[in-house]
């Protein structure tokens, strides 16, 4: 977080206009951030158990010490191989980077509910999304990808669990940064103009299509990595969302370069809104909420991964 004070500001000033007055939030780190491992653990161990083993051979599984970290850990379930295990994920960010994002959201009045990971809020964010699919994926394996900023996440389900995650740099900034140096805007011009839709046809061919190849060749080399990694041979569905997921031919760019089916993803789409929220503004650029979506959705259920 380069300028935690502007975070703060924004926060609070988007807190303000939107007459919320929530105050414990669900908040995320990257993968980049924080180090995840599968770990066996017998299978009738509750979850304090769980959490005394860790503890007591942490040597085996964090490579830091205790005191400079915070963990947690979810049960995925009995080992397919051995039932007599149980297949647990265990996730370590170090100290100071949740606390920088604990002190940011303390200067804007606010307190964490859920620190989560961005590459699982795009598992908490499925159900929503798998309506709007074909029956397949909700036994199939899917791949979600978020284009974010700086940053695209991959996360890849199976029947709505998580296979395999990955980041990688690229994001919309590098669209941004084109636009700038090519028609010399400034960037809450070019920001503005790829939001609304407002630009001219001619930026279609000069920077956006290169762009959306640029993404394409981007999730196919995450893909790539998913198939080496795990020994998975197929793939039924891609998910795009993020700003980006939202310009014009995304999904059909990324859908022939992969030879898959792919469209972009809206967790708002089959959701009722209370009076007052601007339901058509958010069902329009809803593609770009989904890690804020699979949040929300963590922090009014699981709380305790």
């Amino acid at each position: 977080m380069a300028d935690a004070e502007a975070v703060a500001r924004a926060v609070g000033e988007a807190l303000t206009r939107a007459g919320s007055k929530r105050r414990r939030v669900a908040l995320a780190v990257s993968g980049s951030q924080i180090i995840s491992r599968q770990i066996a653990m017998p299978v009738d161990f509750s979850d304090a158990d769980i959490e005394q083993q860790i503890t007591l051979e942490s040597d085996q599984y964090i490579p830091y010490p205790l005191d400079d970290v915070y963990f947690d850990f979810v049960v995925l379930g009995p080992n397919a191989r051995n039932p007599q295990t149980a297949d647990v994920l265990l996730v370590v960010a170090r100290n100071e980077v949740v606390d920088k994002r604990l002190e940011t959201l303390a200067a804007a009045g606010l307190g964490a509910a859920v620190v989560d990971v961005e590459a699982y809020a795009l598992e908490s964010v499925f159900p929503l999304i798998a309506p709007q699919m074909p029956p397949t994926a909700r036994t199939g394996v899917t791949a979600m990808v978020d284009v974010g900023a700086s940053t695209t996440t991959l996360n890849v389900l199976q029947a709505g669990v998580t296979l395999f995650t990955r980041e990688q740099s690229f994001g919309g900034e590098q669209l941004l940064q084109q636009i700038q140096e090519r028609y010399g805007l400034a960037y809450p011009e070019a920001s503005a103009a790829l939001l609304e839709g407002s630009f001219p046809e001619e930026w279609r061919s000069t920077v956006i299509e290169p762009f959306l190849d640029s993404l394409a060749n981007q999730v196919g080399r995450l893909l790539q990595v998913f198939f080496s990694a795990t020994g998975q041979s197929s793939l039924d569905h891609v998910v795009l969302s993020g700003g980006c997921a939202g310009l014009a031919g995304a999904a059909g760019i990324v859908g022939r370069y992969l030879g898959l089916d792919t469209r972009v993803g809206n967790p708002f789409l089959g959701v009722e809104f209370a009076p007052g929220i601007d339901a058509a503004r958010l069902r329009e650029h809803g593609h770009a909420w989904m890690i804020a979506a699979g949040l929300a959705m963590r922090s009014t259920t699981d709380v305790s991964r």
